[in-house]
């Protein structure tokens, strides 16, 4: 769903990929009723922090608390669209 590359402060770089189970997560620990739908339409850099801390820490591959990712972390990130219909629209 979501690729990030995650660029720790004084560390190697590395990849994470947050799943559906992390946005339900995301939904359901976020304040305020925020919803996948905000993830597309209304996207901010808060809620992208907290899906890739979400995976990094599903996936272990990171241990502090959204605070510390917050403030010694730099993202890149891809929304990893679903592929293209392959068939032809009816003429």
């Amino acid at each position: 769903m979501f690729t990030f590359t995650v660029h720790p402060e004084g560390e190697e770089p590395f990849t994470v990929v947050a799943e559906w189970r992390d946005v339900v997560t995301w939904e359901k620990t976020s304040q305020g009723k925020r919803c996948f739908q905000d993830l597309q339409e209304r996207l901010r850099a808060e809620d992208l922090n907290k899906l890739a801390w979400i995976a990094a820490r599903r996936q272990g591959l990171f241990n502090g608390s959204l605070a510390e990712f917050d403030k010694t972390v730099n993202l890149d990130f891809k929304f990893d669209e679903e592929e293209p219909d392959p068939t032809q629209p009816a003429r």
